[in-house]
């Protein structure tokens, strides 16, 4: 399986965040136009050009598009396509109690009926802590943020194939501040997963985003996709890092008015690397 594959069934979002703004991308199979009734997710496609990054990681902008119809349908399309250069980490880098799941996911694929309302190849997991969800899949390189907002609800992806390989697992933990939402997203992608990968997303709003690059105090980059608020006036905004070639992600959800202290948050989470 490719890496436009690996997450194409992933339904990550809390519903909340839905109805607040754009949420982050999902990862999905095809890069052409899809309704947005799915929700803006993370999303890695396979292809498009490497990041050009110390180190060989990073992301870069591919496109942004505003009001994009496709060929044959009714409806337009805004977001943006960047590339991601991560590493594809071997089995035997998971260490954890992960090592139970290859088990469970081909158990999913014997199983699996027409009828039945979940598609087999995924699988999650609910902790206490994002270090629990470390813990459990016991991967020396991830890097434990000792972050000053609460922790909501942590929830581990399991993305596999029909053998049991794992293709892609991430770590996604949700935060309030206020009114400001935040979901952020550690994702590790295995030596099982073919191609290149991209981040996209895409709303049926009539939004534009705007690129930044910004500096830790750490001296890393940080790379920045903000967007212009939807009818709800929640505005989106997303920070991307690799470190150690492993893809880190915060998704931000606020009104306009809280535009300030969500990228000063967004700041505060990059300094911690």
């Amino acid at each position: 399986m490719n890496g436009n594959e690996f997450l194409d069934r992933m339904e990550w979002i809390d519903p909340a965040y839905v109805e607040a703004a754009d949420v982050p991308p999902r990862i999905q199979k095809r890069s052409r136009i899809r309704p947005w009734f799915v929700a803006a997710c993370l999303c890695v496609l396979a292809g498009a050009m490497t990041a050009l990054a110390v180190g060989g990681f990073g992301t870069q902008l591919i496109e942004f598009f505003t009001s994009r119809t496709a060929p044959g349908s009714d409806y337009s399309e805004s977001g943006y396509v960047l590339s991601a250069q991560v590493e594809k980490f071997s089995d035997d880098a998971l260490k954890g109690k992960i090592r139970e799941v290859p088990a469970l996911i081909r158990r999913q694929f014997a199983s699996y009926e027409l009828y039945m309302s979940q598609s087999p190849g995924y699988w999650q997991k609910s902790f206490a802590t994002r270090d629990d969800a470390y813990d459990y899949i016991g991967f020396d390189g991830l890097k434990h943020l000792q972050w000053d907002p609460e922790e909501k609800q942590t929830t581990l992806h399991v993305q596999g194939a029909e053998n049991g390989d794992i293709l892609s697992l991430s770590v996604e933990t949700l935060y309030t501040v206020d009114d400001i939402r935040m979901q952020f997203f550690t994702t590790i992608f295995t030596e099982h997963t073919d191609g290149e990968i991209t981040v996209s997303t895409a709303t049926t709003e009539n939004v534009r985003f705007e690129e930044a690059f910004r500096t830790t105090k750490n001296g890393k980059t940080l790379h920045v996709i903000a967007q212009t608020a939807l009818e709800s006036g929640y505005q989106g905004m997303d920070g991307f890092l690799v470190e150690n070639g492993v893809l880190y992600h915060l998704h931000i959800a606020c009104p306009e008015k809280d535009a300030a202290g969500a990228a000063e948050l967004l700041q505060q989470w990059a300094d911690l690397f």
